[in-house]
């Protein structure tokens, strides 16, 4: 393999693949980047047998065909301390030598013929725009539970629609739910409603990559493999075989009181306020007609308390929350007001962007559902969401 090619397109690909070399792999060559040259084609991939990705570099002069399996790490870090100057690539038997400038390097070289070949991506279900899947991504996994001993709680739950996708995630004691337009490559084929659970790291991961106008996204028919395409980026993810938890209670709009605040004043007054309290564990907050105040801590641990202006629709009425939970929730719905859609002390709270009517779809944005913490204070929930789901509104 002798090839030359463009120092900045090289650091782009080595980046687009870099999330599927696997930090502790199950086997030493899944540590490895593979590169093949050929005459019309330089790609680049990565594989974990849960993720793989690859992608094609543009413009590269390939002298002689080839493929080479190398560090992952040790390529990924010379690629980017390479000067910008052309790069140049070869095959000398030994290793892989790279050349840029004066800088030169040989890379060990790893065993290519025990490498798996990555999946094949599955047919093409529909297209999605790019910027608004990620931003949408990146949204719903702040929810996603954290805890392998639970794996269906670590997914995304990715539905399709006719008319639109949504992605769902949970960890029982909140949950976020976002949809958005796609168009669906034969609406007459797509099952209505149908699922594939995704890790919500690597889905995460992944799309934090994709780049161009436009998602492919590709699932068989056992929906096993979910696949996404832009441009000259291949990536599969393997999906999770199990059952989603059940909330599809929480799409319904069952509040009895709203308050509508302004989001940068109440994320400070949360992380001021949230430092006398026991353990992170609850900040209080009391609604009334123009105001809301919050209150942490104790008397015998300290107190804090913070009154900011508010728009109040319903009773007075004083809720707990995590404040941690609280503030993932603002910062994943990044808008300038948020309205809290409130039934109680004990109910789940549904925080969304103001400017929704309760009759609005979600497609114009993030709901970000979350269950209260008990009053007056012992940190213990007051139910998870899948324990209060049941329960008459």
């Amino acid at each position: 393999m002798k090839l030359c090619l463009d120092r900045d397109c090289l650091v782009d690909a080595v980046s687009v693949v870099a999330p599927a070399v696997p930090r502790r792999p199950p086997s030493p060559v899944l540590a490895g980047i593979r590169l093949r040259a050929e005459p019309d084609m330089v790609s680049v991939a990565g594989f974990d047998y849960e993720i793989s990705s690859h992608t094609r570099i543009v413009g590269a002069e390939v002298n002689e065909s080839g493929q080479v399996l190398v560090s992952g790490r040790l390529l990924t870090e010379v690629a980017k301390a390479l000067p910008a100057r052309p790069v140049e690539m070869s095959h000398n038997g030994d290793g892989l030598e790279i050349v840029c400038g004066q800088s030169r390097f040989a890379l060990p070289l790893m065993a290519i013929d025990e490498y798996p070949e990555l999946p094949s991506t599955p047919p093409t279900a529909g297209a999605v725009d790019q910027t608004g899947f990620c931003d949408a991504v990146a949204q719903v996994a702040v929810a996603a539970g954290r805890d392998d001993t639970l794996p269906m709680l670590t997914g995304i739950n990715l539905e399709f629609h006719p008319g639109f996708l949504r992605l769902v995630s949970t960890d029982r004691f909140r949950i976020a739910i976002r949809e958005l337009e796609w168009q669906p490559a034969d609406p007459i084929n797509n099952e209505p409603g149908a699922s594939m659970l995704v890790p919500a790291r690597a889905l995460a991961e992944t799309s934090k990559a994709l780049a161009g106008p436009r998602i492919e996204i590709a699932a068989g028919p056992s929906r096993t493999i979910l696949g996404l395409t832009t441009g000259a980026q291949h990536h599969t993810l393997r999906t999770l075989d199990m059952p989603y938890a059940p909330y599809h209670s929480y799409l319904e709009d069952n509040r009895t009181s709203t308050a509508r605040l302004d989001s940068a004043a109440l994320v400070e007054a949360i992380k001021r306020v949230s430092l006398l309290s026991s353990r992170g564990t609850q900040v209080r907050l009391t609604f009334t007609a123009a105001t809301t105040r919050l209150s942490a801590g104790s008397d015998t641990e300290g107190k804090a308390e913070e009154t900011i202006a508010c728009e109040f629709d319903g009773e007075p009425l004083t809720v707990a929350f995590n404040p941690r939970y609280l503030l993932e929730g603002l910062a994943a719905i990044h808008a300038e007001s948020v309205e809290i859609a409130l039934n109680g002390p004990t109910r789940a709270a549904r925080l969304r962007t103001a400017h929704h009517r309760p009759d609005e779809q979600l497609r114009d944005g993030l709901s970000y559902v979350l269950m209260p913490v008990r009053l007056p204070g012992d940190g213990s929930y007051a139910g998870s969401l899948r324990e209060t789901a049941a329960r008459p509104q």
